[in-house]
């Protein structure tokens, strides 16, 4: 069968063969780079475990009734489950060997069985070490509990009651539990109704979830004896205020979670993006080189600091670590573009020029860097050498792109005339309706 294909074993029914073949392949195909492929991993994995629990139990099965048969007849013993011995007149009954057995294990109630898992959740969930790391969920939902028909829609409700009140995991995690628990299939038909009654559960799941699960988790272990949960519910505050726009909700989120941990790398990022807002570039900028002092290998961090330092007028800085992104991102066009600007404010024409012609590479039909390259400078610092005509502006596109480059160029400047004439047509026309409004009044 294909399961036993994609999880690269031969038939078994030995579950932790089926386990651990499904964790190795769960390193090919992790659920946030791929997504389909985890899913079709998944499948595979639940047919497989399915098919073997059933195989193991029509054996057990039929051992049992082969071993009973032959004990019954060794015996002498009857199907009612009695040992009969007859004398020459009456017969005489002897209680079967099978009452004198030792009594079976008490068998749990439902409740106390999802009791006994809700449990296992909780722990997961007070250690912080178990809960960032994916195994430890994946150990969960491989629970037995996971593949009871008969428990299963309520092992669902409680789940998401749980994860409602306790939703700060990392993103990984909330991918995985959206594959076992399709919150988004369950709910499409009524999505409002969900939101109200699992706000944060919607929140992660649904609305924009990059903005709920961008945040890191792996600096908390280091965090040392303090209150996460608090911790985590202001970080996520200061998050979802700045992209509302709420600055004093920010500030206050901001300010209780830098009380409990100072040294966690996404908040001083959230702090830094507040600073820049409020246009405290000092403040941002101190704030994003802690960032970066802690985390010293993640590029993104110094596009951010770049941002900052050209609105600082900053240019040599800002060129810096703009090079260093594009050294790990070198199709970027915000950097390429943003790098082009810096270097023409700079006085390095040659430079701009070699970063809008990488930007050109990769989309051709990019209209600043071509009217940049026309005019030989960015328009906001005037020509630096003006072109004789509108293909000699171009000599050094590709050579497929040169003639429709320079008809683009043509194109454009007539239509910038052209715009720049209607405009100040506008304005006298305004100036004149103002002027009689005011003579008539």
């Amino acid at each position: 069968m294909r399961m036993w294909e994609i999880l690269d074993i031969k038939l078994t029914n030995d579950l932790s063969i089926i386990k651990k073949a499904y964790a190795r392949k769960l390193k090919q195909h992790h659920p946030e780079d791929d997504p389909e492929g985890y899913q079709r991993l998944r499948e595979a994995y639940d047919q497989a475990v399915r098919a073997a629990k059933r195989n193991l139990k029509l054996d057990s099965s039929h051992d049992l009734t082969e071993e009973d048969t032959v004990e019954r007849i060794e015996s002498g013993q009857s199907d009612t489950g009695q040992d009969e011995q007859e004398g020459d007149d009456n017969p005489v009954v002897v209680p079967s060997r099978k009452l004198f057995a030792d009594p079976a294990p008490m068998i749990r109630t439902a409740e106390q069985r999802i009791s006994e898992f809700m449990e296992k959740v909780t722990v997961v969930y007070r250690d912080i070490a178990q809960r960032i790391v994916i195994d430890s969920w994946l150990k969960l939902l491989n629970d037995d509990m996971m593949w009871d028909v008969k428990l299963q829609r309520e092992v669902y409700k409680r789940m998401t009651v749980f994860l409602d009140r306790h939703p700060y995991l990392p993103r990984d995690v909330w991918q995985l539990l959206e594959s076992s628990f399709c919150w988004k299939e369950r709910a499409q038909d009524d999505r409002e109704s969900f939101s109200r009654q699992f706000p944060n559960v919607f929140l992660h799941v649904f609305a924009e979830p990059y903005y709920a699960t961008s945040l890191r988790f792996s600096f908390l272990t280091k965090a040392g004896d303090i209150d996460c949960e608090a911790f985590l519910a202001y970080r996520l505050g200061a998050l979802l205020a700045l992209k509302h726009h709420h600055m004093e909700r920010a500030e206050e989120m901001l300010t209780r979670a830098y009380e409990l941990f100072p040294d966690d790398p996404d908040l001083l990022r959230l702090q830094a993006e507040y600073f820049l807002r409020l246009g405290s570039l000092s403040r941002a900028v101190t704030a994003i080189d802690r960032c970066i002092a802690l985390t010293p290998d993640d590029p993104e961090l110094y596009w951010y600091r770049t941002r900052i330092y050209v609105k600082s007028n900053r240019l040599t800085e800002a060129i810096h670590d703009v090079t260093y992104f594009l050294s790990h991102n070198p199709g970027h066009l915000g950097a390429l573009s943003l790098a082009a600007k810096c270097y023409t404010k700079l006085g390095d024409p040659a430079s701009a020029r070699d970063m809008y012609l990488r930007l050109l590479e990769q989309q051709p039909n990019d209209i600043e860097a071509l009217v940049c390259l026309a005019e030989g400078s960015h328009p906001e610092t005037g020509t630096t050498s003006p072109p004789a005509s509108p293909a000699a502006s171009v000599d050094h596109l590709p050579a497929q792109d040169t003639e429709r480059a320079a008809s683009r160029l043509s194109e454009q400047r007539r239509g910038a005339k052209f715009r720049s004439l209607f405009i100040k047509i506008l304005l006298v026309l305004w100036v004149l309706g103002w002027f009689i409004y005011s003579v008539i009044r």
